[in-house]
């Protein structure tokens, strides 16, 4: 199975929620969990109904976060991304008892229920977090990379469209923009009547892609190298060195 970066994002945010949502249903439905009641509650609610409530709840928020949110913030790396889940978990327990308490109107608004919740809700989340990181470890391992960027002038009559893997960096000067790629092992640039900012806001669904400077954008897959000299920061990538300067030197850093 190969797909390319952006599918198998939306694919990662689908997977997690339907698991989630289903597991939480699962457990409510068969196994009582919350000490969910098997007749009808308060508002009315047959089990079957609440059960399915809390599993279409669980699936719909974290789709939301893991498609809409979680891509803004640009979560990366093994501690931010521990953080992220943890925080997605401490919000369902809140939605899950806000939800609890619709069901019951309102009769559950104390701490013990509140303290159910917030113990049964991570141990259900155990597995569905379990199943959906082993899974995307395996898949990752057959993601092909097939990202294509298009430069295109202001006018639309300049065009130049290579493989993400193969861009390097713009640099701007005045109202134009040089690209710097790789073709045939080679380093090339080809020059293209467009802002950097304009180019930059093109580019944003591509995280890797990042400002280092009012001039430059740069590829951070290619930076080979990055030096602190007296406060100023520099980044080599072929055989450029290119400045960071101090507005974007915490972000790239990090």
């Amino acid at each position: 199975m190969l797909l390319n970066r952006n599918t198998f994002k939306k694919f990662s945010a689908v997977l997690l929620s339907l698991v989630s949502g289903f597991s939480v249903f699962y457990f409510l439905y068969f196994f009582g969990a919350y000490g969910i009641q098997q007749g009808m509650s308060y508002s009315g609610h047959s089990h079957l109904f609440r059960s399915i409530s809390f599993g279409v709840l669980t699936f719909t928020y974290l789709l939301v976060f893991e498609s809409w949110v979680k891509p803004k913030l640009k979560i990366k790396g093994i501690k931010r991304s521990i953080l992220w889940y943890m925080a997605l978990v401490l919000l369902g327990n809140q939605l899950i008892f806000l939800l609890f308490n619709f069901f019951w109107n309102w009769q559950e608004w104390n701490i013990e229920a509140w303290a159910l919740i917030q113990k049964e809700f991570p141990l259900i989340m155990i597995f569905p977090l379990f199943f959906y990181l082993s899974i995307m470890a395996v898949l990752k391992q057959k993601v092909q990379e097939v990202d294509y960027l298009l430069f295109q002038s202001d006018n639309g009559k300049d065009r130049l469209k290579i493989k993400l893997k193969d861009f390097l960096y713009a640099s701007s000067s005045e109202n134009y923009v040089s690209i710097t790629y790789i073709s045939g092992h080679q380093n090339r640039q080809h020059l293209i009547r467009k802002t950097l900012k304009n180019l930059e806001g093109e580019l944003k669904t591509h995280p890797e892609i990042v400002r280092i400077h009012r001039s430059y954008l740069v590829n951070r897959a290619h930076v080979q190298n990055i030096k602190q000299t007296k406060g100023k920061v520099f980044i080599e990538i072929g055989t450029a060195s290119l400045p960071v300067s101090k507005n974007y030197q915490n972000d790239f850093l990090n």
